[in-house]
């Protein structure tokens, strides 16, 4: 079966992504822990490849080219084993092999886990092997972070987001959100209660959810819908929902009104 990614706690990446590396005059060197956590031993492979985002904000492997990220990474080791509850450091270098051009480059690294040699089964029965990723965003020369949101709308159980990037690096869409009685509604223009603070468990009367904004990537000239699916809301009434977002440094705050 094709790897996929793992379920929760059988094995560990860390970090889980590397968004701010700096392409200059030196090589850039960093290092990443394969933990695992599974009763066995883990032989894995490591790939390194060239990447974008389809329409549906799916990654999409692409062929490298001379200014892709994927070409000016060297890994080591590029095949390894891991004992059981252990972990061991993978360390990985940029150098690139032209001068990079302003703005973003990526690459993604695969882990995936390759059939044990002494597994009598694996020629009788479908094993799932794991497969997980590692983003990788550098950026050389000048820099310009800038996105245009042209529209935050509710529609049924979710949160949209109409993002244009039209800078040169990725963006991403920092937020919350929370859910009022309409009744218990403390105002847009008091943050402080609009957005409770939880002390020691205790949600104030009439906040009825609450919750984080889906932080996907923008590409650089890309425009997405990025979508946040609400929490069920199990009263009837008439309720409002209020956004506090931050896209590329800009604060902003949306309210919704809405009847369950």
């Amino acid at each position: 079966m094709e790897a996929k990614e793992p379920p929760a706690g059988q094995i560990g990446l860390a970090p889980s992504i590397f968004e701010e590396l700096r392409i200059g005059n030196k090589p850039v060197n960093e290092t990443v822990r394969f933990i695992n956590f599974k009763e066995k031993p883990v032989t894995v492979q490591v790939s390194v490849h060239n990447w974008t985002l389809d329409e549906n904000n799916k990654i999409k492997l692409l062929p490298p080219d001379p200014q892709s990220l994927d070409q000016w990474i060297t890994i080591n080791p590029l095949t390894f084993t891991v004992p059981p509850k252990t972990s061991r450091p993978i360390r990985f270098s940029i150098r690139p092999r032209v001068q990079p051009a302003p703005g973003e480059h990526r690459a993604i690294i695969y882990f995936t886990e390759k059939p044990a040699t002494n597994d009598t089964t694996k020629h009788k029965t479908i094993k799932t092997r794991f497969r997980v990723g590692i983003g990788i965003y550098a950026t050389a020369g000048d820099v310009t972070k800038q996105a245009v949101l042209h529209s935050f709308r509710l529609d049924g159980n979710k949160l949209y987001a109409d993002i244009e990037n039209t800078g040169n690096v990725h963006v991403r869409l920092h937020g919350k959100f929370v859910v009022w009685n309409e009744k218990e509604f403390p105002g847009a223009n008091n943050p402080g209660k609009l957005f409770p603070k939880n002390k020691e468990n205790m949600e104030p009367k009439g906040l009825a959810g609450k919750g984080r904004l889906n932080r996907f990537p923008i590409l650089p000239g890309t425009r997405r819908t990025i979508a946040t699916a609400l929490p069920r809301i199990e009263k009837s009434g008439t309720y409002i929902i209020a956004v506090k977002d931050t896209l590329a440094g800009m604060p902003m705050v949306h309210t919704f009104k809405f009847k369950k």
